[in-house]
């Protein structure tokens, strides 16, 4: 079952606004299997005490889970069955830190979207819609099924799986009827 972690102390915003962190969670999640934490300091170039450092900080925050291997002297280390509440709305004194760590993410699947959309020719990119505006027009309880049905397909697609292939997403919603722009 996916636990929800939301964000009430300052503690998991120091946690989770540090860059090296969002790009090891990011790594983890793409990751076909656990990793050690000398694996992650090689590919992100940190030194194995660097990366244990911020992999057990990410441990504590719930965002990452410890996996114990009998027989292997190393821990390994996977992307937890988590999601994080960021919670925009709530007026706690964090709110900056929310909109900070909101944009990161965003930023971060952006700029993956550029990298790949200047990696593949033009024919590769046909086949895949790299952007989509519009405006739904929906009763409550077709904006609940809504949300219902992409939760649960992103939940039973969130983890890696043999031959299928890793997409990054930001999906952004809200309700526009009085938001004045």
């Amino acid at each position: 079952m996916t636990k929800i972690i939301e964000l009430k102390e300052r503690r998991q915003f120091r946690i989770l606004l540090n860059p090296v962190r969002q790009d090891i969670l990011h790594l983890l999640r793409r990751a076909a299997r656990p990793m050690t934490a000398s694996a992650v300091a090689e590919r992100m170039l940190l030194s194995p005490s660097a990366a244990q450092a911020h992999l057990q900080r990410l441990v504590e925050l719930g965002a990452v889970e410890q996996v114990a291997v009998s027989g292997r002297p190393a821990a390994l280390y996977r992307i937890a069955d988590a999601e994080i509440c960021l919670d925009l709305g709530r007026k706690d004194g964090f709110q900056g830190e929310r909109e900070a760590l909101a944009a990161q993410m965003m930023d971060g699947t952006f700029r993956g979207i550029l990298h790949a959309a200047y990696s593949h020719g033009e024919k590769e990119l046909e086949d895949c819609r790299q952007f989509q505006f519009g405006a739904l027009h929906l009763k409550p309880e077709e904006r609940a099924e809504l949300q219902k049905i992409v939760e649960d397909y992103l939940r039973a697609h969130g983890a890696p799986q043999a031959e299928a292939e890793h997409w990054e997403y930001v999906l952004m919603a809200y309700r526009a009827d009085d938001v004045k722009p």
